[in-house]
């Protein structure tokens, strides 16, 4: 090989090995965004008056949350190995977020008619649940709304699921 082709090697890998470094030095994990995220709504919240400000910021939090939550569950059903789908939610926000982002996920791949994978619709089934342990943890079962909000969460969480032909583990 010639010399120049050598050194044009060396720094296209020397560029990539930068970039991959840059990358991972910039990077942060989805569950510490959603945790930045909640600290700064309730930061907002606490400096505010209560109003209009206080709706438009908890809905900001809950997309950027929505975004993140959408990025971690695709990484992780794409993923060869077994991860969590999701963290685990500190709050009711993050436990409402993660479940619609599960059920969204699910209707939408339904509506695209796709046939999934037995390892896809493993993951999927897990995320289900896991999000729906997570909002069944945070809502107060002695509360009539949040009774009602987590029957029907339940309802359409088993309908999501019997779509996709999702069933526990070993069935």
């Amino acid at each position: 090989m010639k010399a120049s082709t050598f050194l044009a090697l060396g720094a296209v890998s020397l560029g990539l090995f930068g970039y991959t470094l840059c990358q991972l030095a910039g990077s942060t994990p989805a569950s510490e965004r959603a945790a930045e995220v909640t600290r700064t709504k309730a930061a907002k919240t606490a400096s505010d008056a209560p109003g209009r400000r206080d709706l438009r910021d908890e809905r900001d939090a809950r997309d950027a949350l929505a975004i993140a939550l959408r990025s971690r569950l695709e990484r992780a059903l794409e993923a060869p190995e077994e991860l969590p789908p999701l963290p685990q939610p500190n709050d009711r926000l993050e436990a409402e977020t993660a479940f619609e982002v599960v059920m969204e996920k699910i209707e939408g791949l339904v509506d695209k008619g796709d046939a999934l994978s037995k390892g896809r619709r493993k993951r999927l089934y897990r995320a289900a649940n896991d999000a729906f342990a997570a909002l069944s943890n945070q809502l107060d079962g002695q509360n009539p709304h949040d009774l009602a909000a987590l029957e029907q969460a339940h309802v359409r969480l088993k309908v999501m699921l019997r779509e996709i032909d999702a069933g526990p583990p070993g069935s």
